[in-house]
């Protein structure tokens, strides 16, 4: 079976690759799509198991001729500018990677491998502001983004779902929570303060990690739990459904800072920069994740106080 995976060297992307690899399966066949300007850094390990293919989502000419070569019977779709605090300086370039190509994607699978099956990772900044009686938050919930990202990714997901209904491809959407997890660089909140953590112990900073809104709630998975569900929905769900891909546990962003300093080896006070606030941020998002685990009898495996503990070291043996 052979597998095509865009965005690898994405925390995702490279989680996805080592599960599969970790299946032993010797029918899979796993490429990859990798722009030449990508830290390889995250993949490095994965030189001489995956096969690489130049390129990038924004150029449907590649992306075709890579299927052509490839004709791949499961497609993984992770490519993407994922930051919400980046869509508000760079709409324009969020849209056009994000949704432009994705239909680069889908149109390639239209016309070389139809029969494949397609994941497109959406996301739930897609929900927008959701009122605490509405949570936790099921597939039905209304679409409200208030980012530009999150209206990149509710026009994905509608993409996806419109060529599923059109050309009859098997595509399944998941609105992906937040995920965490090696290889993910420092502009998620939780590898900021596990960064700056290690950074202290290490007197490279002064004690104070500096936060954003700690207020905020939310729901997060560690990636080698995501893409476990990855793999299960391709394998067993419907065509033309979305999934909630979460924990379905809401933690508060200050509770994480917390387990970082109970985790450090080194005392540090916190500190609110305002520059880690956004223009706009939903105070809560939680998922409910009823509909993928009666699909695929997954559940989340790893917890914060795992997920804070492992990340902290990920960065005490970077730095």
């Amino acid at each position: 079976m052979r597998v095509f995976i865009t965005g690898i060297t994405g925390p995702v992307g490279s989680a996805l690759a080592d599960y599969l690899l970790a299946l032993d399966r010797p029918d899979l066949e796993i490429h990859a799509f990798k722009r030449w300007r990508s830290d390889p850094r995250p993949i490095e390990h994965l030189a001489g198991q995956v096969t690489f293919h130049e390129g990038d989502i924004e150029d449907p000419f590649v992306l075709l001729q890579t299927l052509q070569r490839i004709v791949p019977e499961r497609i993984f779709h992770l490519a993407a500018q994922s930051y919400p605090s980046a869509s508000w300086d760079a709409p324009i370039v969020t849209m056009r990677t994000n949704v432009e190509g994705t239909i680069n994607v889908l149109e390639a699978v239209r016309r070389t491998c139809p029969t494949a099956r397609v994941h497109l990772a959406g996301s739930s900044a897609a929900y927008g502001p959701v009122r605490p009686e509405d949570t936790p938050i099921s597939e039905s919930q209304p679409l409200r983004p208030v980012s530009p990202y999150g209206v990149s990714k509710a026009t994905t997901e509608l993409v996806g779902l419109q060529y599923a209904a059109s050309y009859g491809l098997h595509v399944v959407v998941t609105r992906s929570f937040n995920h965490v997890g090696p290889h993910q660089n420092d502009r998620t909140a939780i590898m900021t303060f596990c960064k700056q953590m290690a950074m202290i112990e290490r007197g490279m900073q002064e004690p104070i990690i500096r936060v954003g809104n700690l207020e905020a709630r939310r729901d997060f998975s560690h990636t080698r739990d995501a893409v476990r569900g990855l793999w299960l929905l391709l394998e067993h769900a419907p065509a033309g459904q979305v999934y909630n891909l979460c924990s379905g546990i809401a933690t508060q962003i200050g509770e994480i800072v917390a387990l970082v300093q109970a985790h450090g080896h080194a005392a540090a006070t916190v500190q609110v920069d305002p520059t880690r606030l956004r223009p706009t941020d939903e105070p809560l998002l939680v998922g409910d994740n009823r509909k993928l685990r009666a699909a695929t009898g997954w559940q989340p495996e790893i917890m914060m106080p795992e997920i804070v503990a492992e990340l902290l070291d990920y960065w005490r043996a970077r730095l």
